[in-house]
């Protein structure tokens, strides 16, 4: 009987990274698909402000893709799904290029703020790639349709920050510790 191969140091760091960003998917796949009274109020783009801030690009990228997919195979696929990927990917860049621009890293208080404004950017780009399959006007449609939903989301994202800062900070310390 063959005794199993050992993982070298870069396969580990591989498995922690994955196991890593396994977790942090079921917790954002759990909270998008808890109801909660009020609707778009979930902290998944929180915890991928939180992610890139915190960990990268090279975390908060698959997070944000593994979380839609993951998510949608309960919540239900539809033309919808390419647009939710593709504003998550997009709210995880603005996020890495303003850390690069302003002092976010330590600062809550404009994390927070940006978090606000991801809401909308997120509705926006959403509402923009339905436009691929309605023209201009059903962009509009879409876009002015979904404003109150949107600024939902922003609130919500000014709720869960403060609450989800400590606890995703102190989570990313320990895995960077052990890595």
């Amino acid at each position: 009987m063959k005794r199993p191969r050992c993982l070298h140091s870069s396969q580990k760091a591989d498995l922690h990274k994955i196991t890593l960003i396994a977790l942090l998917s079921a917790l954002c796949v759990a909270t998008r698909i808890i109801k909660v009274p009020v609707p778009n109020v979930q902290p998944v783009t929180d915890i991928l402000i939180m992610t890139t801030i915190f960990l990268g690009l090279s975390y908060s990228l698959p997070l944000a893709v593994t979380t839609i997919l993951l998510s949608n195979l309960i919540l239900g696929f539809g033309f919808w799904t390419f647009p939710q990927i593709t504003a998550y990917i997009l709210v995880v860049m603005t996020i890495a290029l303003l850390e690069k621009l302003l002092p976010v890293k330590n600062n809550v208080m404009l994390q927070t703020f940006l978090s606000v404004l991801m809401g909308f950017e997120y509705g926006l780009i959403v509402s923009l790639g339905m436009s691929v399959f309605g023209g201009l006007s059903f962009f509009w449609a879409y876009y002015l349709n979904g404003i109150l939903f949107d600024t939902y989301h922003a609130l919500g994202n000014f709720f869960f920050y403060p609450l989800l800062y400590q606890p995703l900070k102190k989570l990313t310390a320990h895995y960077l510790a052990t890595k």
